[in-house]
Formats: C-alpha cells, sequence, structure tokens
C-alpha cells in the first residue's frame, strides 16, 4: 500500500510538473479621452459630435473591447468602425455615425452642451474618464468649440485639465479631431514617444504631434 502511495504521489507530481501554466491576463492598455466635441454647431449632433481616444500602449487595441459609458447612463460598444485594431499610437474617433476613416458608430451616443460625464472601459475595466461643466474651472462652454486636455497625465475629472480648441475645423468651428499635440515630456514611456519633433524656437519646448 505504501508503495502504490508513492507511486500515485510520484504521477501526481509528474502531471502537475508537465502541466500548461496559467495563462498570463492582458495587461491593461492605457487608453486616454483626448477630446470630446459635445456642441457643434455648422452639423447637427449626428454629424458634429465626437469624442476622440488615443491609444498609448504599444500594443494594439480591439475597438470592440471598449465600452463607453455616456452620461445618459447607458453602455455603449462602438460598431462599425473603419479598422477593427486601434493601433499603438493611434487615434478613433467614436461617433454617433462613424461614417468616415478614423471612426467607430457609437448607437445612441450624444452629449449634453453644459455638463456631462463619460467613462471609457477596456473590456471590464474602466481606463480613463472625462467630465465638462459650464462652471468654473472648467473652460466655458462656447458652441463649436471643442475641449482639449491639456495632457495624458492630466486628470479628466478635473477642470483644469482642458481647453477650448484653438484649431479652426469648419469655418467658425475650432477643433481637431484625429490629431493630439502634447509637450514630449508627457509622452515619455508611451507609444507617442518617438514622434516629437523639434520647436522652431529654442526656447520652445518639444511637442509631440500626430
Amino acid at each position: 500500500m505504501k508503495r502504490s502511495l508513492l507511486v500515485s504521489l510520484f504521477l501526481l507530481q509528474t502531471a502537475v510538473a508537465n502541466a500548461d501554466p496559467p495563462p498570463v491576463p492582458p495587461a491593461v492598455p492605457r487608453l486616454v479621452i483626448s477630446e470630446i466635441q459635445n456642441n457643434p454647431i455648422l452639423h447637427d449632433d449626428r454629424a458634429g459630435e465626437f469624442v476622440e481616444v488615443v491609444n498609448l500602449a504599444k500594443e494594439p487595441v480591439r475597438i470592440a473591447d471598449l465600452t463607453l459609458l455616456l452620461p445618459s447612463g447607458v453602455r455603449a460598444i462602438p460598431v462599425r468602425p473603419s479598422a477593427p485594431l486601434l493601433q499603438a499610437g493611434e487615434v478613433v474617433l467614436l461617433t454617433p455615425l462613424g461614417a468616415q476613416a478614423g471612426e467607430a458608430s457609437v448607437k445612441g451616443m450624444r452629449l449634453p452642451n453644459d455638463a456631462g460625464r463619460l467613462e471609457l472601459f477596456w473590456r471590464q475595466t474602466r481606463v480613463d474618464v472625462a467630465q465638462w461643466h459650464k462652471k468654473a474651472p472648467w473652460p466655458k462652454p462656447v458652441p463649436g468649440r471643442a475641449l482639449e486636455r491639456l495632457g495624458p497625465g492630466q486628470d479628466g475629472e478635473s477642470g483644469r485639465a482642458w481647453r477650448r480648441s484653438q484649431s479652426v475645423l469648419h469655418g467658425v468651428e475650432r477643433a481637431s479631431p484625429g490629431k493630439v499635440d502634447w509637450l514630449c515630456k508627457d509622452v515619455t514611456g508611451t507609444a507617442l514617444e518617438g514622434r516629437c519633433v523639434t520647436p522652431q524656437k529654442a526656447k520652445e519646448a518639444r511637442r509631440c504631434r500626430i
């Protein structure tokens, strides 16, 4: 009986040693809401609203793994993206229609003009929050002017993390969909680190522009 027990223990140890190790869970990617257009004036909301998301991770992310918790409390999954993957260092625009290249449709997406809050999830993990308000310290709401994040490390729930866009989009509208302009020191260690440009003036800080 003792011999049988020893044989059983030996076989169990051998099975454990030869078993495949448990799969390593994927790392949570760093995704940032970088710009919000919540009050377009030259297009209706379905055609003009957008939420810009940047993939700062060094690996691509499946757009189907993203979920946007809208100000209405609805969780919406992007559908019909122009590409299935958001590549490292690239930008996707989440829009109600998602009809153009670089966009993904979010059905039912409506963004309030004066105040709202968005939460971005990757699978079941919340990866970012963006909030806007009509009261200070948030920039004063201006029709046609998008909100741009000052940097990827800025707290999206703080009004001091945002500025009104100065980039001309359509006539009087100001927005920069699909483009990001951040200080190089703020993207160190991310997929944008190698995209810095040399400033024209020596005293200007190096910036990362995509």
